[in-house]
């Protein structure tokens, strides 16, 4: 289950498909469509031979308008409303509680992003999984790319599928064909460089939330988590606005990486920008988690094709040395203290530079 999963191969396929599988969906319908497809080819054991027997995709309506669902076993497993917004996932508890305790899966970024963690009510296996319930098809997909989740998917699936199947009658062969197909706009290389392409970005920046029921699987400050959140979102509007009265649009995400904001600038050349609140005495933690975080990205991208400049974004940074720091792995790293009003000299030729608390600029400037 925590191996690397491979999707199982388009051909041969559960049931037949036709080329036109989109015809007649929107773009939301055909993100929800292929979002469907996917984790079943990507989490279903043998997927393409037990489909009818022992797993099943289905179409239906349950007063929010139509709601795609893969059933394995006896358990509902996945559900993605056409309109894209929502998605629920039930998935084996034990991989997502061992990654929080082993700090693998970041609670706060989970927060961010809107997703809610419960403890799940149905009765099957009522006490070794989780729902986990996600405002939009974007965030249900990095969720999904987390390792721990699609191990927990993956096993939860694995299990139910070995047990009674009841629902052979619901079996329409039309429903997998169409979303087997579908899961090939995820699983091809040139999907999300084509939807992020001249934008710079792959969507548009919606904020932060924080759930109304914090988890429970991990202690802290539930006061200083809300307030890391609110200050998050505060330094990614910041800078949206400033680069905005330069006339350059900002979003979130580029080419299925991650990143908290992306957006090209008047030369065409590609930036991201991981941002980190500081909130009390966690100044060090942050700037280490998002200098690690954005050069990662950095890499994934550089693999894809993509040459970006990295720009680590904080609320202060009282020591000195991290203006080198940045300046030796080429990152750009402006601050704002208070108000938003720093104005960052943004040019991929200079890095490390960042504001003093006394309006000063001290540089790191890497020359080699």
């Amino acid at each position: 289950m925590f191996a690397n999963p491979e999707p199982a191969p388009l051909d041969p396929p559960p049931a037949p498909f036709d080329g036109g599988w989109a015809d007649g969906l929107d773009e939301s319908q055909r993100a929800a469509w292929a979002l469907t497809g996917w984790l079943a080819r990507m989490a279903v054991p043998e997927a393409a031979p037990t489909a009818g027997r022992h797993w099943l995709l289905s179409r239906v309506s349950d007063g929010r308008g139509p709601l795609l669902r893969l059933t394995v076993g006896v358990l509902e497993t996945l559900g993605v409303y056409e309109s894209g917004e929502e998605v629920w996932l039930r998935v084996a508890g034990a991989p997502i509680v061992l990654a929080m305790e082993a700090g693998a899966a970041d609670l706060e970024e989970w927060g961010r992003r809107g997703i809610d963690i419960q403890e799940d009510s149905t009765k099957t296996l009522a006490e070794e999984k989780l729902l986990l319930t996600c405002p939009d098809i974007d965030t249900a997909l990095w969720l999904l790319r987390q390792p721990p989740v699609m191990a927990a998917a993956r096993m939860l699936n694995a299990w139910v599928s070995a047990g009674p199947f009841p629902f052979e009658s619901r079996y329409r062969p039309e429903v997998i064909g169409r979303a087997w197909r579908a899961a090939e706009s995820l699983l091809g290389a040139a999907a999300p460089a084509a939807a992020s392409g001249e934008r710079g970005f792959d969507r548009e920046y919606a904020g932060t939330a924080v759930p109304v029921d914090l988890p429970a699987q991990r202690s802290f400050d539930a006061d200083a988590y809300r307030a890391g959140v609110s200050e998050h979102d505060r330094l990614c509007r910041a800078l949206i606005d400033h680069l905005a009265a330069e006339g350059v649009r900002v979003g979130a995400g580029l080419n299925g990486v991650p990143v908290d904001l992306a957006w090209r600038d008047a030369d065409g050349r590609q930036f991201i920008a991981e941002v980190k609140s500081v909130v009390g005495v966690n100044e060090v933690e942050q700037l280490r988690l998002g200098l690690g975080q954005v050069l990662e990205y950095r890499h994934r991208l550089a693999a894809r094709g993509i040459v970006a400049t990295p720009v680590l974004i904080v609320s202060r940074c009282t020591d000195r040395a991290w203006p080198a720091i940045c300046g030796d792995n080429r990152l750009i790293l402006p601050q704002g203290e208070g108000t938003p009003n720093w104005t960052a000299d943004l040019r991929p030729e200079v890095v490390g530079v960042a504001n003093t608390a006394d309006g000063d600029v001290s540089s790191g400037r890497d020359n080699a």
